[in-house]
């Protein structure tokens, strides 16, 4: 786990599974909608961003997200409609591990899923 915001009833979460780096966007049991990259991540320090576009500022609108690692695209989805507000008002915003329940059903017997590498920072920018 990279990096997990809300929990199983919605929520957005990045992780590496077995080399390849995901993206998940559970909107509210409703949809998921997953990113994922093709090819394994070499080990060592790499740049990971995750850039999400909003189509509008409106409630439910659609999203385009996009994965790159050391500047280069490696997955995108569309979220075809983003939550109207939040994801909850229980869950965190969890670094390295997903505590409370997993915002993905894809490693909710791993769980919390802890990163075994070093995280160095985690920039968090709104546009």
């Amino acid at each position: 786990m990279l990096y997990a915001l809300g929990g199983s009833g919605g929520g957005l979460s990045l992780y590496l599974d077995q080399g390849q780096l995901v993206y998940e966007y559970n909107m509210m049991i409703i949809e998921r909608y997953i990113a994922r990259s093709k090819n394994k991540i070499p080990a060592g320090r790499h740049r990971i961003e995750v850039t999400t576009t909003l189509a509008s500022a409106k409630p439910l609108s659609p999203a385009e997200v996009v994965l790159t690692v050391d500047g280069r695209e490696v997955a995108r989805t569309t979220v075809a409609r983003t939550v109207p507000a939040a994801f909850s008002a229980s869950e965190t915003f969890d670094v390295g591990v997903d505590l409370g329940s997993t915002v993905s059903f894809d490693y909710f017997e791993r769980r919390p899923f802890r990163f075994d590498g070093t995280i160095h920072s985690v920039d968090v920018k709104m546009n």
